[in-house]
């Protein structure tokens, strides 16, 4: 079965039972936190932005797409690959039940591509990603110095 049937299944599951897949028992939802932009150089086109993904629930979940008031294009990647696959997009990043994902340098991250304007320390960012079973998480992304 692969991830996208899964995803369907457990939303199908959580619905029959009577609960939003997005929720747990204790009312907790899915979140994206602790985030930041890194400040790119003078004349940059490009900028990477980290997210930290809570996953509280019962059901893993995936980032599928991401979007940057201040990109573009955002592409999800992942520099803990080998080689070139590093620099290329990723179909997903996979957030476990119960668990995080801790964006980072060298790690999953998201590439904001074709910056709209000069990004500077201190401006805020507003990232919204979408999931394949809960919602659409938005966040805003202080730019600063690694």
């Amino acid at each position: 079965m692969n991830w996208r049937a899964a995803s369907v299944a457990a939303a199908t599951v959580a619905a029959l039972a009577g609960s939003s897949p997005g929720l747990t028992a204790q009312g907790k939802r899915v979140a994206a936190t602790e985030s930041w932009v890194k400040l790119p150089a003078p004349g940059d086109t490009q900028a990477m932005a980290f997210v930290t993904i809570e996953n509280p629930t019962m059901y893993g979940i995936y980032v599928t797409s991401a979007t940057a008031d201040v990109a573009g294009k955002v592409e999800l990647r992942d520099a803990g690959q080998s080689g070139d696959a590093r620099l290329k997009p990723v179909e997903f990043i996979s957030v476990p039940a119960y668990d995080r994902v801790d964006m980072g340098p060298d790690g999953p991250h998201l590439m904001l591509l074709g910056l709209k304007r000069p990004l500077k320390e201190g401006d805020n960012v507003a990232l919204t990603l979408s999931t394949d079973n809960a919602g659409m998480l938005e966040v805003a992304a202080i730019v600063r110095k690694p």
